[in-house]
């Protein structure tokens, strides 16, 4: 106990000797830490940590948009982004599948199962071997896998993704995407484990010693029904003109959890979710708050301590918060939520956040099979949406096969839902599929998109270990600007808290299917067994055999018995 006081101490020493500098040198680095917690409808219970670093690029000729000096912000990251000119980076580690229909849409944006990266990257060098260079520097750096993403993982999206940066709207931004280009990929099989925290971790000024990080916990965190560790560098334009520039990095931590599935009751408390309370709050950090939605006031309930509310929006029938604020707290702070009632009984009915989309696979057979996608618009208007597909080259899709028709509407031609489509064919071995759509939904109805593929033989040696257990295909992605009033997660009043929060953005939503297992034609790899087996039998009974006859020397050997005569008898 007394070793890790003394680290504490000489961490939390550390950060504010960096802080101090960065003050004298002229530059303003700032941190704000916050921490989401909101009951479901469903009984489970959602956990968003989010911290925000802020840093002022240089604005010198020579080092323009570029991080000369390091204060709060990890000099890790920086290097990163200057070597291989990176103008906005997002990387995400998911475990474990959002379930809109039971939660409605994420606080953060969403992200598909596994590791997903993509990156702004300025045109002004080599991009594809900046590209190759990032995902091993990142790979190393969080100990994950994404020196995987290779030439055969990476798409090059035309329609779906735009910067995400303060001051950008849904459309491009002119000054913000001049010379840079989007690079995407995505392993949808990778684990996540604490190997990938600990480095995330030590990306905070205060590390896990204090402040709000120190509630992760990795044994309870990976224990839960949905956890996902991110990254998400943006520019900030200070200006219209964009004359300055600022960085900001926001490391998000979003799990779902179920005190139901252990007690049958709602009640928790941070100890009781985490092991650990709030010890105090992180010296460095400007901002340092936890808010707790409120449940209806029809729901009988007790959170102690006591707290301050901040009313939700009256026109979007918002929930109110409460608000505590660490840099007020005098001891620990360790959050209690009970509720009057024996047991939980689950909702009869499920939520409907608006859009979602299904993606499953058809036809029969290891030559030959399809893909379909259900888009679900459940709201009363008529919604456009992007849609992304990044198919492996392994499967070979055909388009003149595709079909976008909705359900139930056959008057509906595909020429009044389809408004622009791109689509990039296959490599084999170089590159895969992409196909993107801009659709537009008819209000309360089913967009079924379908398309048939034929499955690739692969050389033996292409195969994984598990072979057997067949190949993972990616999500499908639906953009889209919808209501902020949709989204019934608090996400309004939570980023309307925070100032550092691109307000023009609430109202975009990433909407991921599930991911696909598709099984390709297999060779039997126990053959050289076999074959090995049967070599060996034959050569230990025929060759054996054979050789013992012709080496084996046969001589005649008389019996001793015949020589004496037999004693006669009277």
């Amino acid at each position: 106990m007394r070793y890790t006081r003394i680290s504490a101490s000489f961490i939390v020493l550390c950060t504010y000797i960096l802080t101090t500098e960065s003050k004298l040198s002229g530059r303003q680095d700032s941190f704000e830490e916050e921490l989401l917690i909101s009951p479901l409808d469903d009984g489970k219970l959602l956990t968003h940590f989010q911290f925000t670093t802020l840093v002022e690029l240089d604005s010198s000729k020579e080092k323009q948009g570029k991080l000369s000096h390091y204060g709060l912000f990890p000099k890790a990251i920086g290097q990163v982004i200057n070597h291989h000119n990176v103008q906005e980076l997002h990387l995400t580690f998911t475990q474990g599948r959002w379930q809109y229909e039971e939660w409605g849409y994420p606080v953060a944006q969403s992200a598909g199962t596994g590791v997903e990266l993509w990156a702004w990257m300025r045109a002004d060098a080599n991009i594809e071997t900046n590209w190759r260079s990032l995902t091993n520097t990142l790979s190393g750096l969080f100990c994950a896998s994404l020196n995987f993403i290779d030439d055969t993982l990476t798409s090059r999206p035309e329609l779906s993704f735009r910067p995400e940066g303060s001051n950008n709207s849904y459309y491009h931004n002119r000054h913000m995407n001049e010379g840079v280009e989007l690079r995407y990929g995505h392993l949808p099989h990778e684990n996540v484990c604490t190997e990938n925290l600990t480095p995330w971790l030590k990306l905070l000024p205060c590390k896990s010693k204090a402040g709000i990080a120190a509630l992760l916990n990795a044994h309870k965190l990976y224990d839960t029904n949905y956890h996902s560790m991110a990254i998400h560098i943006l520019p900030v334009c200070q200006d219209d003109a964009c004359t300055v520039q600022k960085l900001k990095l926001v490391q998000t931590v979003t799990s779902v959890l179920d005190p139901v599935r252990d007690t049958g009751r709602r009640d928790w408390s941070l100890t009781s979710l985490f092991d650990r309370d709030i010890p105090s709050y992180c010296p460095v950090s400007e901002r340092s708050s936890v808010m707790v939605r409120l449940p209806a006031q029809k729901e009988s309930f007790q959170l102690s301590p006591n707290y301050e509310v901040i009313t939700g929006k009256k026109q979007h029938n918002q929930k109110n918060m409460a608000y505590y604020d660490l840099k007020k707290a005098t001891e620990p702070l360790n959050l209690q939520m009970t509720w009057d009632e024996e047991s939980f009984l689950y909702p009869a009915e499920p939520l409907k956040p608006g859009i979602v989309a299904h993606k499953y696979l058809t036809g029969y057979g290891h030559e030959r099979g399809g893909v379909t996608v259900n888009i679900f618009n459940q709201l009363n208007d008529s919604q456009e949406i992007d849609y992304f597909d990044s198919v492996p080259w392994y499967l070979k899709l055909y388009l003149h096969t595709l079909k976008v028709s909705v359900l139930g509407h056959e008057s509906i031609s595909q020429k009044d839902i389809v408004k622009d489509m791109y689509y990039q064919p296959a490599i084999d071995r170089s590159r895969p599929q992409v196909l993107e759509m801009k659709l537009l939904l008819p209000p309360n109805s089913v967009t079924a998109v379908s398309i048939e593929f034929d499955k690739v033989f692969l050389k033996y040696t292409e195969h994984r270990p598990d072979a057997n257990r067949g190949f993972d295909v990616g999500p499908a992605i639906i953009s889209a600007v919808v209501p902020e009033h949709i989204n019934d997660m608090a996400a309004n009043e939570f980023n309307a808290i925070s100032k550092h929060t691109d307000m023009e953005a609430l109202s975009q939503i990433k909407v991921y299917t599930e991911i696909l297992l598709a099984s390709l034609p297999t060779p039997d790899f126990s053959m050289p067994y076999n074959v090995i087996t049967l070599t060996c039998t034959v050569i230990a009974l025929f060759f054996g055999s054979l050789f013992k006859l012709l080496i084996q020397k046969f001589e005649v050997v008389e019996d001793e018995g015949q020589d004496q005569q037999p004693e006669k008898t009277t």
